[in-house]
């Protein structure tokens, strides 16, 4: 690697020093009408995370204008990758979008770095694999230092303040655990410290390097020893156990990938030394030829899932890594087969264009050629459209706050389709989802104010059902309803739709007083009952009970509605020790 002279050094440290505090401004600084327009700006927040690290790592020479050229172009990329996702966050349900595409812009910096990094190298042998490949692990393990420094400048920081803290000190709790500003400067000191002694340290950089691959090259045959005999396994079970199994694919595509890392680690660059005994070496080279099977069966089984499911975001980005195994694993084992003297001779040919081909798949992905997102809405319409999708098995939670703007968007125009339009329970469902805020439930504090303000005793009479043979429950316990709710989901769903939520009155202690059991069974996937009784004078929340019946879930509603609901006392009872009552949880067959 190139030596980095003392400018650039001093350079280096202030750039992550100016990182901190970047960061800090976008993610940590406070709210004010002021300036929230600009810490919440997408550009600026991209800028930061990437451009800092991007240049304190490729930076040699302050004046190399070649490094500076290649870094304003991949800004520009930056800033068209940025308006993209900008145009498609919708109000305040930015994390799914911005996290992925955070995740890309650290999967795409990571790609492109060694590429700007080999600038700094003489013209004739740039772009040698051998140059590649070292600006690679040079970046694999400033990432490791930096994590590692971190993690212990956490550990002193939280012993320094907890020693202070003993003696009644709080200033320095306050400081560290209470002020962000201090933390983001000390992260861009550690990252600058990190890049440094990464960039400077030659010989510390190659014994990390030689350790880590050492104990990865006596890893290799074991993870391939394992490939080997699951795929050896499988005729036996059959393909119906990776159709049932949740994780199939991801699990498939760790394997491989772990395969190939391990390779990659192991096969030193430009080296004909052959690793491990001929035995051993035989058996991790069947496992490479046997990759693409791994790869095969990922696919398979999240196309299994699209053609049961259709596409969402998460399926795209797993089909993205899945083709990109798949492509590695064909050319690793073509690289087996070679007739060359020299261990898997074709790899350094084909991991040029391969990261190449993970660069064009992340700009594809966050641009209008492979929007996960426009693709997602589409293919879910589309099913219910043609009716592989019922709209009651339509997912509005996906639609809502997992597709961003086009998602929200399509939620908009369904309120038109007939299939909502025909049923009350859908279209209560698809209103009620465009009010929320989150995907837990919650609603916008000024919507819940005025639902509380506007609520009325007699309409919730009309709308919650009073279950056979129960008594109406007193209006002071009506009156009480939105505050023991504070509003929240479970009442907005029983004034939603006529007969969603049932009561029932039992006397579940023996008191002679009748307690409300009011169960939420709107379009949830369980059934949520509450328990309420007076106490102190007061109506209060005393119990909850979940009831997940999937497919028994009718019958189980129609039996709430027929007051089919008894006390049952406690076979085996609690005890009282010293005075106090001591609740016992028996086993489930005992109590």
């Amino acid at each position: 690697m190139p030596p980095v002279p003392s400018p650039a050094r001093a350079f280096i440290m202030a750039i992550c020093l100016l990182q901190g505090l970047l960061l800090y401004f976008f993610f940590s600084a406070p709210e004010t009408p002021a300036l929230i327009r600009f810490t919440h700006n997408i550009y600026g927040q991209t800028m930061a995370l990437v451009l800092p690290v991007l240049i304190s790592l490729a930076v040699t020479r302050l004046k190399d204008g070649r490094v500076w050229a290649s870094i304003i172009v991949f800004t520009l990329l930056l800033a068209g990758l940025a308006a993209w996702a900008k145009s498609n966050i919708f109000a305040n349900m930015t994390d799914s979008i911005l996290v992925p595409f955070q995740l890309s812009l650290g999967l795409l910096t990571f790609f492109i770095l060694p590429w700007l990094q080999v600038q700094a190298f003489p013209p004739e042998t740039r772009y040698r694999y051998i140059h590649l490949a070292a600006c690679y692990s040079q970046n694999i393990l400033c990432v490791m230092l930096t994590v590692l420094l971190m993690l212990l400048a956490v550990a002193v920081v939280a012993l320094w303040a907890a020693l202070f803290r003993l003696i009644g000190i709080e200033y320095f709790h306050q400081l560290f655990y209470d002020t962000p500003l201090v933390g983001w400067l000390l992260y861009g000191v550690l990252l600058g410290i990190s890049i440094v002694t990464c960039r400077t340290q030659p010989s510390l950089m190659n014994t990390t390097r030689n350790i880590i691959r050492f104990i990865l090259k006596g890893l290799l045959p074991l993870v391939a020893f394992i490939a080997l005999i699951f795929l050896f396994a499988l005729p036996f079970t059959g393909l119906n156990a990776l159709s049932q199994a949740w994780s199939a694919a991801s699990l498939l595509t760790t394997m491989a990938l772990s395969v190939l890392i391990l390779v990659n680690v192991v096969r030193e660059t430009d080296s004909p030394v052959k690793p491990y005994p001929r035995a051993i070496r035989l058996m991790v080279n069947a496992a490479i030829l046997l990759l693409p099977v791994y790869a095969a069966l990922a696919l398979y089984a999240t196309g299994l899932r699209v053609s049961q499911y259709g596409w969402t975001p998460s399926r795209i980005w797993a089909m993205q890594i899945i083709v990109v195994t798949l492509i590695a694993s064909v050319c690793y084992s073509f690289s087996v087969i070679d007739k060359r003297p020299d261990w898997l001779p074709r790899i350094t040919q084909f991991n040029k264009p391969l990261s190449l081909l993970v660069v064009l798949l992340v700009i594809a992905c966050n641009s209008p050629l492979l929007d996960p997102y426009r693709i997602s809405v589409n293919s879910q319409i589309a099913r219910l459209d043609s009716g592989k999708t019922q709209a009651k098995d339509l997912s509005l939670n996906l639609l809502r706050f997992d597709t961003g703007r086009r998602g929200n968007e399509a939620l908009v125009k369904l309120q038109e389709n007939p299939a909502f339009t025909q049923d009350p329970r859908l279209q209560a469902s698809l209103k009620n989802m465009l009010a929320q805020t989150s995907r837990w439930g919650a609603y916008s504090v000024k919507e819940a104010e005025n639902a509380a303000k506007n609520y009325r005793i007699e309409d919730a009479k009309k709308q919650i059902l009073l279950a056979k043979g129960a008594s109406q429950p007193d209006d002071s316990w009506w009156k009480s309803l939105p505050e023991l709710e504070n509003y929240r989901s479970t009442l907005r769903d029983c004034l939603s739709l006529e007969g969603a939520c049932i009561i029932n009155t039992l006397d579940l202690n023996n008191d002679k007083q009748k307690e409300i059991f009011f169960c939420n069974t709107f379009d949830t996937p369980s059934i949520n009952c509450r328990i309420f009784a007076r106490q102190a004078g007061k109506w209060a929340q005393t119990g909850e009970l979940y009831l997940y019946e999937g497919k028994d879930k009718d019958a189980l509603i129609q039996a709430l509605r027929n007051g089919e609901v008894r006390p049952v006392q406690r076979k085996w009872a609690d005890v009282q020790i010293d005075g106090k009552r001591r609740v016992i949880h028996y086993n489930s067959d005992n109590d």
